[in-house]
């Protein structure tokens, strides 16, 4: 018996990516044959041995196999999917609503809502869809996919218990107060109100300190432009926009972070936030689409954007020793959650129709 996973593309560290593998892992520790299927020209030539075309993937398919689906973008992808006669499973990890991009990318605004119209067109084929949130999980529902249930990302403990780079580590770790934010550089994540809340907290809290924004900023060049613009106009010297990081990088921006802070307007699961609950990293984040989900009482969460108050709360965080430990301590079994035990789990009950 196969588990087999089609992806539109296969990154070096992203989320689904990350995920991808560890439901691999997962499968093949039961005994099951598994691989990852991709559309070639949108697989990172660092990771291109750990996926293979989707055109040499089995077709139509044992009907006893099953095959992933992990929807994000529109692709030709989902017309091989449509076609096979595997048991066939939907994972949706969301899709931007396509309105964030208007006067900033119109490119991608345009493939967003196609994205979004090739998704309707889905709804049916799947003989199970799942959300990695209840909140992608209702999105299925609304466009008529049935029967839905929630498989949600893995924050793997062992992943990221690896080496920090020690370059990062110097140079981050001297002792300046680091608000981190992790994420793509785009509109929906609202970097601009990072800036802006960053401001209030380095001019009336703590000078000494740095906001540091680690994402790929790939195509948004015009969104980039107006955020480098309003550092400059606000006169803020330690704003650090480091692009795309190695998950080297990543571990040791986890480690030297003060507070992990997000802005966001629009997530379908932010798997940053369990990250850094996993490296005991107090998270305040803005309510809104998922992230109440995610956090489920852990962290701080914002009901406003009132930027004078986060940068006292910012500060508390920073400098008040025992309130920092009391978030974090809440936050632990929320990361916990999210382990691959737990997937593995998960996973089985939601298969167990199927599975020998």
């Amino acid at each position: 018996m196969k588990l087999n996973q089609l992806l539109p593309g296969f990154g070096g560290g992203d989320a689904i990516s990350n995920f991808a593998l560890s439901l691999q892992g997962i499968a093949r520790a039961w005994g099951l044959e598994s691989a990852i299927y991709c559309e070639q020209r949108h697989v990172h030539p660092a990771v291109e041995g750990s996926c293979e075309d989707y055109r040499r993937c089995p077709s139509p398919g044992d009907p006893s196999d099953i095959t992933l689906y992990h929807y994000s973008v529109g692709s030709p992808v989902s017309g091989f999917f449509r076609g096979l006669r595997t048991r066939r499973i939907l994972v949706y990890h969301n899709i931007t609503p396509h309105e964030w991009f208007r006067g900033v990318h119109e490119e991608k605004m345009r493939a967003l809502w196609e994205g979004r119209e090739e998704l309707r067109s889905l709804a049916g084929v799947p003989d199970l869809s799942l959300g990695v949130s209840e909140f992608n999980r209702r999105e299925l529902e609304e466009y008529g996919f049935s029967p839905t249930g929630v498989l949600p990302l893995i924050a793997d403990a062992a992943r990221l218990s690896a080496g920090p780079d020690p370059v990062f580590m110097r140079r981050f770790g001297d002792g300046a107060a680091n608000i981190l934010f992790v994420g793509r550089v785009v509109p929906n994540k609202r970097v601009e109100d990072l800036v802006r809340a960053y401001y209030c907290f380095r001019n009336t809290v703590a000078p000494r300190s740095r906001l540091i924004v680690a994402g790929s900023m790939t195509g948004m060049d015009r969104y980039t432009a107006s955020l480098r613009a309003l550092v400059t106009l606000l006169d803020l010297p330690d704003v650090v926009f480091l692009n795309h990081v190695t998950d080297a990088q990543l571990y040791a921006l986890y480690r030297t972070a003060s507070v992990f802070l997000s802005m966001s307007e629009h997530e379908g699961f932010c798997i940053p936030l369990i990250e850094a609950m996993h490296f005991r990293v107090p998270v305040v984040a803005y309510a809104a689409a998922a992230i109440p989900e995610t956090l489920a009482g852990a962290g701080v969460l914002l009901r406003e954007k009132d930027f004078a108050a986060v940068a006292e709360l910012l500060g508390a965080l920073v400098s008040n020793t025992a309130l920092r430990a009391a978030v974090v301590e809440r936050q632990l079994p929320r990361a916990a959650a999210f382990s691959r035990e737990t997937a593995a789990g998960r996973l089985r009950e939601l298969l167990r129709p199927w599975l020998p």
